[in-house]
């Protein structure tokens, strides 16, 4: 063993089987809810006289809104480590339902969920693609493997 200061081309892989490289910008956000493994939305909320103000922060979602995705949150900062959604990435995210199958195109829905394409394929807005079959993990939770390839939520048409 040695201390010395130097990439030793060793690989590490964060909580969850997430895979990115040295060249993708992990951010660190607050966050509301428990967007762990999720599609995130950027929420700014205006300043109103007699309600409570959060600073900016991330929370579930998708669709029109997608910021990134939330690979990792710390319960006692509330903090979320967040990859945005132009980065590579790899790994196990929430999925809707256990309909999601390998190869299929999927998007995030409102609430940060993935789900497939819905209608026409050549007309949607495709966000990653299944590696895998997704897996049930509880009664309400599915998790499946996926692709995004710094995405800029790509339109097909």
């Amino acid at each position: 063993n040695s201390n010395e200061f130097r990439d030793k081309n060793v690989k590490f892989f964060a909580s969850g089987g997430t895979r990115t490289s040295k060249f993708d910008k992990l951010e660190n956000h607050p966050f509301l809810g428990y967007p762990y493994k999720r599609g995130v939305k950027r929420v700014i909320q205006e300043v109103q006289d007699n309600q409570s103000h959060y600073e900016p922060h991330v929370e579930a979602g998708g669709g029109e809104d997608l910021y990134g995705i939330c690979i990792d949150i710390d319960e006692f900062s509330k903090t979320a480590t967040i990859v945005p959604i132009t980065n590579n990435f790899e790994g196990y995210l929430v999925a809707k339902d256990a309909t999601v199958k390998t190869k299929d195109k999927l998007v995030f829905n409102k609430d940060g969920a993935l789900e497939k394409v819905a209608g026409a394929p050549n007309k949607a807005t495709i966000n990653a693609t299944a590696l895998s079959d997704a897996k049930q993990i509880s009664n309400e939770v599915y998790l499946v493997k996926v692709a995004v390839f710094g995405n800029k939520a790509i339109s097909r048409n």
